[in-house]
């Protein structure tokens, strides 16, 4: 997912693109443009057969520890870091590494190769996210490399992160998935990984020693609270929000700063936050979330015992030029928003396009045109993102693309089951309501669950095209104290502290969710 600028600093020509529906043959040669994903599928056959292709990537072993050791580093070693990304890259597209082993007959991995680009969760991981501990999530998490025919060792440039005892308080949780794109899309999903649930930390604890002196001043001399964090008053969600959107601006000016090849690769974030009774998530990007509500008044045959159907709900709504405030917002800023078609000059440049307003999330729109609106400078065609909002990408920055997240929040309620937290490789051609399902059919076991979503990504890719991208899922299950008498003895569920419920289960609502998705 992300740029259609696809060539590092010592690229040479520009590669012209066409975007067929589904390629008709597997087996012709390509240069895909760089970042797969939703809305990427524009696809270059290369007339002549000895060009290079145009794809880099990062080295295997660029890590978080590396990652983190480079916020602080000179500028020698951001060089040294930079010239060993691209010696990775021309190592990697230089052909002198295996390739993959490919069924003969269809041109697809075989399942062993399938296997060896998937990690996951070994078994069902639980916490709790209630003070009382009358809530807890059952949880896992599943993520496989894509492939790729012009670039078989593309590394995954997906990443995800689970933190328990978030901010340290016992029952807050962070989860996130992180989707790389660029030349070195991986290394800036690991970097975020590494230090946005820090970011976030740092933040939240300012925001509640504001709080605390905010507090003191109101008190009388003799009723001062002492400067404890065991004393530090319980954020909101706004508080909670203002935190983490501090953190994603830090951590991509951080980026911008110091790391290479920055201008042109990034990563997207979609993160869950579970706090003072509320979950709260966070977008920037195309990845999404989904909540999985049982809703008492439609019945279907997805009911279990409890009485309702499960329903999906978006919590997320896509950052991308096809939402009409996201567009303005680019245009304002300086930039240019057309189809590759519509710089190509193959299909004219529609003014009634201004108007149209598509929120990619919320309705199950799937693009198998491959061709969307894309961002690009004033001047130059380039970096050509699909999305408006992301960490790293400098060159894009100039117009408009930024790292503020949009939030939604909510109290978490007895019609909670399910949530849902993907990459883009997920949602391509699956739709919300398909997910949900499968996680309900599978409501016993998360492991399963995620592999079961993975699969079906899998295969629908495999339907529309001859390669697909990486794919990565969080699955978190909502127990309550009477499911958790049947699962005593299967899992560990984390102690907590029992004193009091925070939160009310009352108050929000399917209907409220539809009608305004961010907070």
């Amino acid at each position: 997912m992300g740029c259609a600028q696809s060539k590092d600093d010592n690229s040479q020509n520009q590669q012209r693109i066409v975007s067929p529906t589904k390629p008709s043959n597997k087996n012709s040669q390509q240069v895909e443009i760089l970042g797969i994903g939703r809305t990427e599928r524009m696809i270059h056959r290369e007339q002549n057969k000895g060009a290079a292709r145009s794809r880099p990537s990062n080295h295997s072993g660029v890590s978080a520890t590396s990652n983190e050791s480079t916020s602080s580093s000179s500028k020698d070693s951001k060089s040294q870091l930079k010239n060993h990304l691209k010696m990775s890259i021309r190592e990697r597209n230089n052909g002198s590494m295996k390739g993959p082993e490919l069924d003969p007959i269809t041109g697809n991995l075989v399942p062993s190769e399938v296997i060896r680009r998937r990690e996951r969760s070994v078994k069902v991981n639980s916490t709790s996210i209630m003070l009382d501990g009358s809530v807890t999530i059952e949880y896992a998490y599943c993520t496989q490399r894509g492939y790729y025919p012009d670039d078989p060792h593309k590394p995954n440039q997906d990443a995800y992160s689970i933190t328990h005892n978030f901010c340290s308080i016992a029952e807050d949780s962070f989860f996130a998935v992180y989707d790389g794109h660029g030349p070195v899309g991986e290394h800036f999903a690991q970097y975020a990984k590494a230090n946005l649930p820090k970011l976030i930390t740092k933040h939240f604890k300012q925001e509640q020693i504001q709080a605390h002196k905010e507090k003191n001043a109101s008190l009388a001399s003799n009723e001062k609270i002492p400067f404890n964090p065991k004393f530090f008053p319980k954020l909101d969600h706004k508080q909670y929000e203002e935190a983490c959107k501090r953190a994603h601006v830090e951590c991509n000016q951080n980026m911008i700063d110091t790391q290479p090849l920055v201008n042109l690769s990034g990563t997207t974030v979609i993160g869950a936050g579970f706090h003072n009774g509320h979950l709260i998530i966070s977008n920037l990007g195309d990845s999404r979330a989904i909540l999985g509500y049982r809703d008492e008044e439609v019945e279907g045959e997805e009911a279990s015992s409890r009485h309702g159907k499960i329903v999906a709900v978006p919590l997320s709504q896509d950052q991308t030029p096809w939402r009409k405030d996201e567009r303005q917002r680019i245009v304002k800023a300086g930039g240019r928003v057309m189809t590759i078609d519509q710089m190509d000059g193959k299909v004219p440049i529609d003014d009634t396009d201004n108007d149209q307003d598509r929120k990619l999330g919320e309705d199950e729109f799937i693009d198998e045109k491959g061709d969307p609106p894309r961002v690009w400078l004033a001047d130059k065609n380039l970096p050509g993102t699909s999305f408006t909002r992301s960490l790293g990408d400098s060159t894009a920055n100039q117009v408009g693309v930024f790292a503020e997240p949009e939030f939604f929040s909510k109290p978490i309620t007895d019609q909670d089951e399910i949530l849902v937290l993907a990459s883009d490789g997920v949602f391509e051609f699956l739709q919300n309501q398909e997910i949900i399902d499968i996680c309900t059919q599978h409501s016993d076991d998360p492991v399963t669950a995620c592999e079961q979503v993975v699969d079906a990504a899998y295969k629908k890719w495999l339907d529309y095209e001859n390669r697909t991208d990486d794919i990565t899922v969080i699955i978190l299950f909502f127990r309550r104290q009477n499911d958790k008498e049947e699962k005593d003895g299967q899992m560990d569920v984390s102690d907590t502290e029992s004193t009091k419920e925070l939160g009310s289960n009352q108050g929000w609502s399917l209907k409220n969710s539809l009608l305004g998705i961010v907070s």
